[in-house]
């Protein structure tokens, strides 16, 4: 009975889908990537409604580039030890892909929320 339940737990060990953290790297890649597409869109959108504008579109380009001040700031704050892209798993290991993946994918989720109200006061 025993050689049959050890025999079922290895086998079973084979069948179990497993992911490994190259593929969690690439999940959290693509969801930041889709993310991207989305706010960059939104950005032309707005530029392309605005376009006589000239306040507004210039209003809205140092709003861009203080957003991405931010955003930099907030990775040193989450990230403390990050020193270079080559350096970056000798401090934080294997996972650090995926985190910032998933930290800048939760700052474009803010920034695409913050320009879709744009879009509402229009």
């Amino acid at each position: 009975m025993k050689y049959i339940l050890l025999v079922f737990v290895f086998f079973q060990s084979f069948i179990v889908f497993s992911q490994g953290q190259v593929e969690a790297n690439d999940i959290a890649h693509q969801n930041w990537y889709q993310s991207q597409k989305i706010k960059d869109s939104l950005v032309v959108e707005l530029i392309k409604i605005n376009q006589n504008d000239s306040t507004f579109i210039s209003t809205f380009k140092v709003s861009e580039k203080l957003w991405e001040s931010f955003v930099e700031e907030q990775f040193k704050l989450k990230f403390p030890a990050y020193e270079s892209w080559e350096t970056r798993r000798e401090i934080y290991g294997s996972q650090f892909d995926m985190l910032n993946y998933q930290f800048m994918k939760l700052y474009c989720d803010l920034r695409i929320a913050t320009l879709y109200d744009l879009f509402e006061e229009q």
